[in-house]
């Protein structure tokens, strides 16, 4: 059962996340909106997939993926409106750039599991 983690303050765009990766096949969809909240849903949660948006309530979402990666090498997709910003400070993952459509989601699932590799 593929497991994937949002981390998104955005109610909108988290459950729009939430539906479009369960039809993709993601069964267990966890939903967090702070860093540190990220990082124990992690713990308890392995996930298969790390989805980042651009709104995070408290701490950062690049920060999250980061530390949850240094315990277990994850793929990590960048959901942004602001692709410079934040693909600065992220050097692997796929990034979905914003405005964007959801209709790309799938083929950015794919690319980011496809073109993980582990550090």
């Amino acid at each position: 059962m593929p497991q994937a983690l949002i981390i998104e303050a955005n109610m909108v765009v988290g459950c729009e996340l939430s539906k479009r990766l369960a039809e993709l096949g993601f069964d267990n969809l966890d939903h967090v909106w702070t860093e540190e909240d990220a990082v124990a849903m992690a713990v308890r949660h392995p996930p298969d997939l790390v989805v980042i948006g651009d709104e995070i309530d408290e701490g950062d979402g690049v920060s999250a993926a980061r530390r949850i990666c240094e315990a277990r090498d994850v793929p990590v997709l960048l959901v942004t409106r602001d692709s410079l910003r934040v693909g600065e400070r992220l050097t692997q993952g796929a990034v979905l750039d914003g405005p964007y459509s959801f209709s790309k989601l799938p083929e950015t699932v794919c690319a980011a599991q496809n073109d993980y590799r582990p550090v």
